[in-house]
């Protein structure tokens, strides 16, 4: 999903359909993952602490690598094009609570996901422990509460009102409300069906597959779920695909095996540097690689996406290796250590 995303902005205009539905996904798996491991059946302050400053690190550190990356290349190839103050609130991940366009977006258009994944993060631990106690059904309600809102809200806006709702974090209190209901219908599922055989888990990921299949199908051969698209569409697919991939887990079908494959197995690991730093190597290809080349530079431009994933897969495994990893693990070293002194 992290490369369909990256191969839409590097201008491979038709699978528009697909990349659109991974945002989604992103949020809907965070939520999914965090319940997983974070159940905040009980919160304290510390505990608080802890979780978000964990999680903050995850965003901040490669955040600001790429960020650096494009000042540096935009202060030597385009000074102009540069702007201190966007760039600014984009450093601290708050840009993106600005309706201006060059602000939400800025020097790196995709860091507005990280602004709202780090929101997730902070109110995440109050959602978990609050809905906790809710019946599934309850919580299904409140996210048809929260989706006809945002349906409302939607509604009468242009492309640009609708950009900025949608890459504002309010709107994916939605994600976080659906996140924990796909959760809690995962355990259900677990626990009446823990067995599931091979036929029975491959007929089960091909209709969850089905589901977006048709969801794309319905959105291009109609007008009228254009006003629900990059919200609301995609959620009921997109999570049938999370828990048919979850309460299949170590009993997979013919497609979750495919997706135990080495090489995907690589990608995914490496997928948040690539959705990262996707700008900064269409940066480094538009203001270094192509002039380089003359001409026949200017002609790869229509072709930039064939030419962006050498270069960005071996920098995004790099920067994993020797950025990401030993980063996270260092203050994970420190959080662990200082909540074991605090316990002591």
């Amino acid at each position: 999903m992290a490369v369909t995303i990256v191969l839409f902005h590097a201008g491979v205009g038709w699978i528009w359909n697909v990349a659109v539905t991974g945002v989604t996904f992103f949020f809907l798996s965070s939520t999914f993952l965090l319940a997983m491991r974070h159940p905040f059946e009980r919160l304290t302050a510390s505990e608080y602490k802890r979780f978000t400053l964990s999680h903050a690190v995850r965003l901040y550190p490669l955040h600001w690598l790429g960020l650096a990356l494009l000042v540096i290349l935009a202060l030597i190839c385009r000074p102009s094009w540069f702007d201190w103050g966007a760039t600014a609130l984009s450093a601290l991940l708050i840009h993106s609570w600005f309706p201006a366009h060059d602000i939400h977006y800025g020097i790196n258009p995709v860091a507005w996901y990280l602004c709202a994944l780090l929101f997730c993060y902070l109110i995440y631990p109050f959602m978990a422990h609050w809905l906790g106690r809710w019946r599934l059904r309850h919580k299904v309600l409140l996210a048809a509460v929260l989706a006809v809102a945002l349906a409302v809200i939607l509604l009468p806006l242009d492309i640009p009102g609708r950009e900025a709702v949608f890459v504002n974090p309010l709107s994916h209190v939605l994600d976080i409300v659906v996140g924990l209901s796909l959760f809690h219908l995962y355990r259900i599922l677990r626990q009446r069906w823990p067995r599931v055989g091979y036929r029975t888990a491959t007929l089960i990921e091909a209709v969850a597959l089905l589901s977006l299949a048709v969801a794309i199908g319905v959105n291009v051969a109609t007008t009228w779920v254009k006003p629900w698209e990059d919200v609301l569409i995609w959620l009921l697919p997109q999570g049938a695909i999370l828990v048919a991939l979850a309460w299949l887990n170590g009993q997979e079908g013919a497609i979750g095996r495919l997706l135990q494959w080495r090489p995907l197995q690589w990608l995914g690991s490496i997928s948040f540097e690539v959705y990262v730093l996707q700008f900064v190597v269409f940066h480094l290809f538009g203001f270094v690689v192509a002039p380089a080349m003359g001409h026949f530079g200017l002609n790869l431009y229509n072709h930039l996406a064939w030419f962006a994933l050498p270069l960005l897969l071996p920098l995004a495994w790099v920067v994993n290796r020797w950025f990401t990893r030993p980063i996270n693990a260092y203050f994970h070293r420190r959080l662990t250590t200082k909540g074991l002194k605090t316990k002591d």
